[in-house]
């Protein structure tokens, strides 16, 4: 027969301390699972109430912005970024904050902004956009023509250099997509269309302050400095429809330096790339000259 200690001995009340505990245990425990549940379901409908909340303000924002009020609507879109850094109207936002920028003007700071947005979301679905956008707050930055004004030519083309560079990027970063029936497709593609013909301004641009420079020198009787520079127009912008006339003038440069082997490599280079060209009719009648004059010399 088992022995029974006696009540109020150290035995019995360890025992009935080890049951308090275990009954508080299995109570914490029946608890803990609704409490759990019931958070779950809390965060859930937080994220929604998040979400659901940023969209709601990023619609308010572009309500301003489609009626072009962007005073208005850069706040709300900096209220969005603020407010919501962590949904996807977040980099919406500064998107179209960036939009702002150029419409009012800004250029500087929108390409500035283009350039972040493409480097901080290289996978958006709008990257494409933003780069090309980049572009374009450039290309606005190209002096124009004032009556006052030298010509465009005559002045600074660091702008011009600068929408090049980010429409040739553009280019190269993001190829034609061959899907008809694919509605981001036809936005790239239409992209790559408009950035094509921006970089063939832009570059023809830039050849008529090459072309000018070379003519200032070629008034002052720097034919040297003007063939140079003549040269580094068909080698740096071979896509320009201007590198005949350019080529041509240095031919003609070096037949006055007296340079014949040097002009008759620049005619047959005009006759060989641009057999249609009117330059080349003009390049194949100074090389039968040129060779007409060999001969009589023999």
């Amino acid at each position: 027969m088992m022995p029974v200690a006696p009540e109020g001995s150290f035995v019995t009340s360890m025992g009935s301390s080890l049951e308090k505990r275990f009954v508080a245990v299995c109570l914490v425990a029946a608890l803990a699972v609704p409490a759990a549940s019931c958070a779950a379901k809390q965060a859930k409908g937080g994220l929604l109430d998040y979400s659901r909340s940023a969209k709601e303000l990023y619609e308010t924002a572009m309500v301003e912005f489609d009626d072009e009020d962007c005073v208005e609507a850069e706040k709300l879109f900096e209220d969005v970024r603020r407010q919501f850094p962590y949904s996807k109207y977040a980099a919406d936002s500064e998107l179209r904050l960036a939009d702002c920028k150029l419409s009012q003007g800004n250029n500087a700071e929108a390409a500035v902004a283009y350039q972040q947005f493409v480097k901080a979301h290289p996978t958006h679905q709008d990257a494409d956009y933003a780069a090309y956008k980049k572009g374009v707050a450039y290309y606005e930055m190209i002096p124009g023509d004032w009556l006052i004004m030298p010509p465009p030519h005559e002045r600074d083309q660091s702008a011009t250099r600068d929408a090049r560079g980010a429409f040739s990027s553009f280019l190269k970063t993001y190829p034609k997509i061959d899907r008809a029936d694919d509605e981001r497709a036809s936005v790239r593609n239409d992209l790559r269309e408009r950035a094509t013909e921006f970089l063939v301004e832009v570059v023809d641009a830039l050849v008529r302050h090459e072309m000018y420079v070379a003519q200032f020198y070629l008034a002052r009787d720097l034919r040297k400095a003007a063939s140079v520079r003549l040269e580094g127009i068909w080698v740096s912008f071979p896509e320009s429809s201007l590198v005949p006339d350019a080529m041509f003038l240095q031919a003609t440069t070096f037949l006055e330096m007296g340079e014949s082997g040097e002009a008759k490599r620049v005619f047959e280079e005009i006759a060989k790339r641009y057999p249609g060209h009117y330059q080349t009719k003009r390049a194949v009648d100074y090389l039968r000259h040129m060779e007409a004059r060999a001969g009589r010399a023999d």
